[in-house]
């Protein structure tokens, strides 16, 4: 039995995306971005993809949060 009737993965999470405030915002994308510390670009590319696919904002958000840990680690 499959309980999906369609393809529909990310209008749900954008919508939740869209309820946050710009704080809240910026702490998921903080967060996704320190969660993400050593995976593989391939694996980070495919997760802002999905994160751009509920809302551009967010997948933008998700990468620039990635970019700026990149920097600072580069940094050190």
């Amino acid at each position: 039995w499959n309980h999906r009737v369609d393809d529909d993965y990310f209008s749900q999470p954008g919508a939740l995306f869209r309820n946050m405030t710009p704080a809240q915002q910026q702490v998921l994308f903080d967060n996704t971005a320190r969660a993400m510390q050593g995976t593989s670009k391939a694996v980070q590319q495919l997760h802002i993809e999905h994160c751009t696919k509920a809302d551009p904002a967010y997948g933008a958000g998700v990468a620039k949060a990635l970019d700026v840990l990149a920097a600072a680690k580069n940094a050190r």
